[in-house]
C-alpha cells in the first residue's frame, strides 16, 4: 500500500524577514519613515549616511535596505553594489529624486529590487516593500522545497538500504545455519571461528546436552560438555523444560530472554540470552545455538546514565533559576551606577553613596550566587576540625552583622558559654548559616512597615549536640512556603532568588549528621533552627544523610 504524501503547509514568513535598514542623510526622513515603517510592523534600523549603513548591515544582517541614491561620501548606488557583492539576497530599495532617473535605472540594472521617488508615497513604498517581501517569501519557499526534496531522496534511499541490509542478513543468517549442520558429528575439533566472541556461545544438542563452548563460556561457567542445558539457569532446575534451549526446540522458533545465569564460583549474573534452531536437511532441529550476553555492566551503565541525566535536568533547572536571579542583579546593578554616575554629573555626594551602596548590594548577591553554584557542581568531602562553638560564631557574626547594619536592622548574639567545641568542616558549614543570615534579612526588607527590625542570634549546646538558632520578626512564612522551603530550586523571592541557597544550607547540616527545623508565622517572622552533632558523621565514617 503506497504511502500518503506528506502534506506541506506553506511557511509562516520570519521575524528576520521584517527587519529593515533605512538609510537617508536627512534625520526628519528617518524619524518621520522610520516611524510608519514600524507601525507597519517592521524592525527599522537606522544609518545617516553610506558608511554608516553599510557597517550596519554587517553586524545586524537586515533582509531590506531602503537607502537614498543622494548621501554623502558612499552613495546609495555604491552602498547596492557593496551589499549585493556581500549578500546577493538582500532586498534593496532606492530612494530617488525626480532628477535621479537615470541613476534609478542603473540600479535596476544593479540588481535593485526596485526604487521610490521623493516627496515618498505611502502606497508606493508599500508596493515595492511588498515586492521585496514577497521575493524574499519565493527565495525562502525554494529553499524549503529544495530541503523537502532532499530529504525525501534521503528517506527513500534509506529505505532502499534497509530493504538490502534485510536481505543480506537472511543470506547470512542462512549461511550461518548451515555452517552449523554437520556438528552433531564433529565437536573434537568443531566450532574455532565463534571462540573469540565476547559473550558465552553454546551448542546443544536436541536432548538439551551441551555439545560445544567457546573459551568465555568455560572459563566462567566451567567445564559443561556433556552436561544438561538448564544447570547454568538456577531459577530453571525446577522446571527444566522451561530453559531457553528445551523451548526453542519445542517451539523450533528463535527465541530471546533475560535469564540470571550462575557461574562456576556460585555468583549469579543477570544476562540476556538469545537461542537459534540450527535444522538439518529434513527441517527438523537438530541444535541450538545458545548466546549470552552478561548484561550487569549495562545495567549498571544504565544506573549511572540514569543519574546523568537527573543531574542534567537539575543543572537545566539550575540554569533556568540562576539566570531570572542574575537578570535582577543585572537590573539593581544599572540602576546602582546609573545614580553614581548621575550623581557626580550632578555634585551631589549622597546620591553617589547610594548608587556606590546600591552596586555593593548587587556585588554581595552576585558572590552568593557564584557560591551557591559552585556548591552545587562539585561536591567535596568534608574537611572537619575542632574548634570551640564560640570561635565559630564569631566568623559567622563578623560576615553577618555587615549586612545587618548597612540596611539598619540590629544583630543581637547570645553564645553560651558552655557551648564547648565541636568538629565542623567551617568553609561548607560557614556559608550554610550564612544563606540562614541573608534569608532573615531578606525577610526584614520585606516588611519595612514593621521597623526597626532584629535578628537574634543564639548558640548552645549539650553533651551530644549543638544548637545554632537564627531568629527574626520579619514577613515570615505560611504552611505552603514552609513546606517547600529546602526543595531544590524552590524560591519565594521572584526573580530576586536562585532557589539553591536555602537547599545548599541543609545539605551541609545534613552532611554533617544534623538537622534544620522551621518555626514561622505570616506577619510574626520565623525561626531557623540548626541542631549539628558534636562529631560529624560523615568525618566518622558514617555514610552521610542526604535529602
Amino acid at each position: 500500500m503506497a504511502e500518503p504524501p506528506e502534506r506541506e503547509t506553506p511557511p509562516a514568513e520570519p521575524a528576520s524577514e521584517r527587519r529593515l535598514l533605512l538609510a537617508d542623510d536627512e534625520e526628519g526622513i528617518r524619524r518621520v519613515l522610520g516611524l510608519t515603517l514600524a507601525d507597519a510592523g517592521y524592525e527599522v534600523l537606522t544609518a545617516a549616511d553610506g558608511e554608516e549603513a553599510l557597517a550596519i548591515f554587517r553586524r545586524e544582517r537586515p533582509a531590506i535596505v531602503l537607502a537614498d541614491i543622494r548621501m554623502p561620501g558612499r552613495d546609495g548606488i555604491e552602498l547596492l553594489r557593496a551589499i549585493k557583492a556581500e549578500s546577493p539576497e538582500t532586498e534593496v530599495i532606492l530612494i530617488t529624486g525626480h532628477g535621479d532617473m537615470e541613476l534609478a535605472i542603473q540600479s535596476l540594472k544593479l540588481e535593485a529590487t526596485d526604487f521610490v521617488t521623493k516627496p515618498i508615497q505611502d502606497e508606493v513604498l508599500e508596493i515595492a516593500l511588498k515586492r521585496a517581501r514577497e521575493r524574499l517569501a519565493m527565495r525562502r519557499q525554494l529553499r524549503d522545497y529544495t530541503e523537502n526534496l532532499k530529504r525525501l531522496v534521503r528517506k527513500q534511499a534509506a529505505r532502499l538500504v534497509e530493504r538490502e541490509r534485510l536481505a543480506a542478513v537472511d543470506q547470512a543468517i542462512e549461511g550461518f545455519s548451515s555452517a552449523f549442520r554437520g556438528l552433531a558429528g564433529d565437536f573434537e575439533g568443531g566450532v574455532r571461528f565463534f571462540n573469540d566472541l565476547p559473550c558465552f556461545v553454546s551448542v546443544h544438542d536436541r536432548d538439551l546436552v551441551v555439545v560445544s563452548a567457546n573459551p568465555l563460556y568455560e572459563s566462567r561457567l566451567g567445564d559443561r560438555i556433556g552436561r544438561r542445558s538448564w544447570e547454568i539457569y538456577p531459577e530453571r532446575r525446577d522446571d527444566p523444560y522451561r530453559c531457553p534451549v528445551a523451548l526453542t526446540v519445542e517451539s523450533g522458533q528463535s527465541r530471546r530472554s533475560e535469564e540470571t545465569i550462575e557461574a562456576a564460583d556460585g555468583t549469579r549474573f543477570p544476562a540476556l540470552v538469545h537461542t537459534v534452531p540450527i535444522r538439518n536437511r529434513a527441517g527438523e532441529v537438530e541444535l541450538v545455538l545458545e548466546f549470552a550476553l552478561d548484561i550487569s555492566e549495562v545495567t549498571r551503565l544504565r544506573e549511572q546514565l540514569r543519574t546523568t541525566q537527573e543531574r542534567l535536568a537539575a543543572l537545566g533547572l539550575m540554569v533556568s533559576s540562576v539566570s531570572h536571579g542574575v537578570k535582577g542583579i543585572l537590573t539593581g546593578l544599572d540602576a546602582g551606577l546609573y545614580l553614581a554616575r548621575s550623581g557626580l554629573a550632578q555634585g551631589r555626594p549622597e546620591r553617589v553613596a547610594e548608587g556606590l551602596e546600591v552596586a555593593s548590594e548587587m556585588v554581595e548577591r552576585v558572590r552568593r550566587v557564584v557560591l551557591d553554584v559552585l556548591s552545587f557542581a562539585k561536591e567535596r568531602p568534608l574537611e572537619a576540625r575542632r574548634m570551640t562553638v564560640a570561635e565559630f560564631a564569631e566568623a559567622l557574626l563578623g560576615v553577618a552583622s555587615h549586612k545587618a547594619r548597612r540596611h539598619g536592622i540590629e544583630l543581637v548574639a547570645a553564645v553560651s558559654p558552655e557551648a564547648g567545641e565541636f568538629a565542623v568542616d567551617e568553609g561548607i558549614l560557614l556559608p550554610a548559616m550564612l544563606n540562614l543570615f541573608d534569608n532573615a534579612v531578606d525577610a526584614c526588607l520585606a516588611a519595612p512597615e514593621r521597623g526597626p527590625h532584629t535578628i537574634r542570634f543564639r548558640a548552645a549546646g549539650d553533651a551530644r549536640e549543638v544548637v545554632l538558632e537564627v531568629e527574626d520578626d520579619g514577613v515570615g512564612m505560611d504552611d505552603a512556603v514552609r513546606g517547600r522551603l529546602f526543595e531544590l530550586f524552590f524560591s519565594s523571592k521572584g526573580k530576586a532568588g536562585t532557589g539553591l541557597g536555602l537547599f545548599l544550607a541543609r545539605q551541609a547540616v545534613l552532611r554533617h549528621g544534623g538537622g534544620i527545623e522551621v518555626r514561622s508565622e505570616p506577619g510574626r517572622g520565623s525561626t531557623f533552627r540548626v541542631r549539628l552533632p558534636r562529631e560529624p558523621r560523615e568525618a566518622s565514617g558514617a555514610p552521610p544523610q542526604t535529602a
